[in-house]
């Protein structure tokens, strides 16, 4: 009888395993695996929290997408990035093996344990995903309950890695492709082509969706578009050179980064104008991160202790035409540049 139950069970685990291979075969996005594990395996391992860390070892983070079970439990929101230094990740990619540890109330081993069991994980498995023989991401699977899998569930959830192993790869190359066709080589910021692939609200909320860009947009209703102008580079070129423009270009950049970090849709728009796309801020947001970032501009300089001036332009209204918009705030940009007196607008060149 013994023997019977054995190969029935494993024969509804080889069906399990059967499903979420079809189901993942041709998935492009990490959410899409995500269910078909919850689906397929679920049933037959009870875990509350499933994670996918996607990364590689020396870019030194890696990338959460996760989804619950239960209702009690919250999980990390999409796209957040995590540090691999010093964490089981870390251990894993060294170790190429499964983690495993049934109880953090007793052992503790590494930085993330203490904030897993306080937000109620008793029990962590963390299994390698792997694509031709190289390791670039991590699976956590999670339980509120010690001792929650069994030697033969971690088996199971290494051949649950085995099977998703190459469908998530694929998804990791398409996104990389797709962030670096729609990437700026010099500055690193959104290039004019992302721009223009934003046709309409819905477009925009893909857009935000797919790169994991931080918020809540299920509804764009108004969008402020922030238009930026360094002043006087033709001459900062002419004086330092093309290689030294380029260096302005891209402190401006990480500027533009640090003025706005919950939203990150900065396009380089042509030479030196950068745009700035604010999802649903009012018009008063969108002045003070636009004075921000002129007085920022202004007090730190660019890599050579130069002040960095630079002409905005802000426009607010609901959703029409991108191209609309971005007409009225770059009309805006001119104006402001116009009304600055000279002296606003020095560079220090010498």
């Amino acid at each position: 009888m013994g023997i019977i139950e054995s190969d029935q069970r494993e024969i509804i685990r080889l069906r399990a395993l059967n499903q979420l291979l079809c189901a993942t075969r041709e998935a492009l996005d990490t959410r899409t695996i995500l269910a078909a594990v919850r689906d397929h395996i679920h049933p037959l391992i009870e875990f509350h929290r499933l994670g996918l860390l996607v990364a590689d070892m020396h870019d030194k983070y890696c990338i959460i997408e996760e989804l619950v079970t239960k209702e009690s439990l919250v999980c990390c929101p999409p796209g957040s990035i995590m540090s691999i230094a010093d964490t089981a990740i870390e251990w894993v990619y060294r170790e190429r093996r499964t983690q495993y540890n049934p109880d953090l109330r007793a052992t503790q081993e590494f930085i993330e344990d203490a904030t897993l069991l306080q937000d109620g994980i008793v029990t962590i498995a963390r299994v390698p995903l792997r694509a031709f023989g190289k390791i670039y991401g991590v699976m956590t699977v999670k339980s509120t309950i010690a001792n929650a899998f069994s030697m033969s569930d971690l088996e199971l959830l290494d051949d649950v890695s085995n099977h998703i192993g190459g469908a998530l790869y694929a998804a990791k190359l398409i996104m990389e492709l797709r962030l670096r066709s729609y990437t700026d080589a010099l500055t690193g910021v959104y290039n004019r082509r992302a721009l223009h692939a934003l046709t309409d609200a819905q477009s925009l909320i893909h857009f935000l969706d797919e790169f994991m860009i931080e918020g809540e947009w299920s509804e764009i209703d108004t969008l402020s578009v922030l238009v930026f102008d360094l002043d006087d580079f033709k001459l900062y070129n002419d004086t330092y050179g093309h290689v030294e423009g380029d260096e302005r270009l891209r402190t401006f950049a990480q500027l533009l980064r640090y003025a706005a970090p919950a939203h990150q849709l900065i396009f380089r728009y042509g030479g030196d104008e950068f745009i700035l796309l604010l999802p649903n801020a009012t018009s008063m947001e969108a002045h003070r991160i636009a004075s921000h970032v002129r007085q920022s501009a202004l007090k730190a300089g660019d890599h050579k202790r130069l002040p960095l001036s630079v002409s905005i332009g802000v426009y607010q209204d609901v959703w029409t035409d991108l191209s609309a918009l971005i007409r009225a705030a770059d009309a805006a940009m001119y104006e402001d540049k116009r009304r600055r007196p000279e002296a606003e607008k020095e560079v220090g060149l010498s």
